[in-house]
């Protein structure tokens, strides 16, 4: 036969293969929303695991990674062909496109020289200084620390194995901050008494509802931004990355990727959703949604628990999931309907969403207990904190106001042994505190109390002000105690009806985010000694976009592995 007849005959199967295609997709495409709109449930409200997983379709993505390796790949090259010598060195501002007050300084050395990094501040309290282990001849610097519109003085000291120093100052002009990020008004600053961490390395993150993240020194200045817009998720990893929740594209109105990254913002994994729900007015329409919504935590095995909407065309907010950071896979899904009161959310009022779905128990943030594997869980609408096994979901305790409780859930509920106890209300960020000093059947709590109770514990004070707590919860004798809460003084100017947090920093000092005070007008970062109940630094944020009030104020260190360089290594896309 002819080569003409082999080459029609070969047309013929690659246009017949690709119409069978897009035919074989568009059905599958057909099947699977088939599947989202007529849900499969276990029984009434209460969703299939393998539905949830057809609900949020988690994938993992390299395209930001590979673009992460292509700009590695140009500074490996860059560095190589330099000359020796600080004076012939590579500087380089914003070096992975969406940190601008972050740089990179490639420099090549005659002898092995271990590098000393001063980004130099205004004051001695906000100079930052980092030691890069070893000796190389070879060095990628990253700095990290950088004022935002100025040309920042960067020095290297240099010094060889047989102790000969030299120095090399350096100028990174950084770009203006990003418009809509807010004012901040510096009202305290005592920084012998803040913990800042060796180096000055510790700033105070104001981590973003939605918007943009940023880091403040001791004097109230931003010295870290990501340009990249972050919602809710901004965490240290145990590897210590930074892991975030952001948005697939800039385009995106929904925030659906959960990304690791870093503060130069290099992209290691990206994982994203591509969750289709039922609109709860008519659930035959499916519409985008927000996937993961409040917290996320690394567990023991590298996996995360994210809190997240399951797909429900009638609840919000009341399941997690726990992932598997490598692969993307859903592992295991806890639906909280399955483990607390079928009245909780059958028969709930305490809000009402405009889109008409119920958000019963809007829970924001969990910690994991790995002494006991329990889980213990904060939910705003509940005004509740319980704790769970996590193997077997069953629970523990419960630490809430009794009203609204059915009897058969009462014999959980932690009995408080102070006087007068004020119950937590609407309460966000519960971590775990002090575990060393705690042994057996005791643990330290701290959270951040709204004050606002939703569903039960309401007094004469609810509303009245917001507050940081910690108390000790004796898990066999199920009791509370309260042993520390600052707010009360500050009152109804520092009320937040919602967001907040509440954490132990250091120097036995807490830093407090009253995010949404002034009624999301205003966002305030307080850091407390708690023994002395003495304010060592005090700032208020105004001026911000819409919506972007700070969810939560964290005290990070610029440099938590220590005294790494900025390693141009590739990045794996497997």
């Amino acid at each position: 036969m002819s080569k003409k007849f082999w080459r029609i005959t070969g047309l013929v199967l690659l246009v017949a293969l690709v119409a069978g295609g897009a035919t074989a997709y568009h059905e599958r495409h057909l099947i699977r929303r088939y599947l989202l709109v007529h849900q499969h449930y276990v029984k009434k409200d209460i969703l299939s695991t393998n539905q949830i997983k057809l609900n949020l379709r988690p994938a993992v993505s390299t395209k930001n990674t590979t673009a992460t390796n292509q700009l590695t790949a140009g500074y490996q090259k860059t560095l190589k062909r330099l000359s020796n010598g600080p004076q012939h060195a590579k500087v380089i501002v914003n070096p992975y496109k969406t940190s601008p007050l972050s740089g990179l300084i490639l420099v090549k050395t005659a002898q092995a020289t271990k590098v000393q990094l001063t980004v130099h501040g205004d004051r001695p309290a906000t100079t930052i200084r980092q030691t890069v282990a070893g000796y190389h001849t070879q060095h990628s610097v990253g700095v990290l620390g950088l004022y935002a519109n100025r040309s920042n003085r960067v020095t290297l000291k240099f010094t060889t194995k047989n102790g000969q120093v030299s120095r090399y100052t350096y100028r990174l002009k950084t770009t203006k901050l990003p418009h809509g990020i807010g004012t901040n008004t510096l009202k305290t600053s005592k920084p012998k008494q803040m913990a800042l961490g060796q180096g000055n390395t510790k700033l105070t993150f104001a981590v973003s509802s939605q918007g943009y993240t940023y880091g403040l020194d001791a004097r109230g200045k931003v010295r870290w931004v990501s340009t990249t817009k972050i919602s809710h998720i901004f965490k240290e990893l145990a590897n210590h990355h930074l892991l975030t929740l952001t948005k697939i594209s800039d385009s995106e109105h929904k925030y659906n990727a959960l990304r690791e990254t870093d503060f130069y913002g290099r992209v290691y994994q990206q994982v994203n959703f591509s969750g289709l729900f039922p609109t709860r007015k008519d659930s035959s329409k499916l519409e985008t949604n927000s996937v993961i919504h409040h917290d996320a935590i690394e567990l023991p095995n590298h996996n995360l628990l994210l809190t997240v909407d399951d797909g429900s065309k009638k609840f919000v907010e009341d399941t997690m999931i726990e992932l598997n950071w490598k692969t993307g896979k859903i592992q295991k899904v806890i639906d909280l309907k399955r483990i607390l009161p079928k009245s909780a959310y059958q028969e709930y009022t305490g809000t009402h969403r405009p889109d008409g779905k119920i958000d019963w128990f809007h829970q924001n943030s969990m910690v994991y207990d790995k002494k006991r594997d329990e889980l213990i869980v904060s939910g705003r609408n509940q005004d509740m904190i319980f704790a769970i096994n996590y193997k077997t979901t069953k629970l523990k305790w419960i630490l809430a106001a009794p009203e609204k409780l059915p009897k058969s859930y009462q014999k959980y509920l932690l009995t408080p042994t102070n006087k007068n106890y004020r119950y937590n209300g609407g309460q966000h960020a519960v971590k775990l505190i002090n575990q060393s000093q705690h042994q057996g059947d005791t643990i330290e709590l701290e959270f951040y109390d709204n004050n606002v109770p939703v569903t039960r514990g309401k007094t004469k004070q609810s509303r009245k002000w917001s507050a940081g707590e910690i108390v000790t919860i004796n898990q066999r004798k199920k009791t509370v105690t309260k042993t520390w809460e600052f707010g009360q003084r500050l009152g109804e100017r520092n009320f937040t009806n919602i967001v907040g947090s509440s954490y132990a920093v250091g120097k036995g000092n807490t830093l407090i985010g009253f995010g949404y005070a002034d009624w999301g007008k205003r966002s305030e970062f307080v850091e407390v000694n708690r023994k002395t109940k003495q304010i060592v630094f005090d700032v208020d944020r105004t001026a911000f976009a819409h919506g972007d009030w700070s969810y939560r104020a964290q005290r990070m260190s610029l440099y938590p592995a220590g005294n790494d360089a900025l390693k141009l290594e590739k990045i794996s896309t497997k």
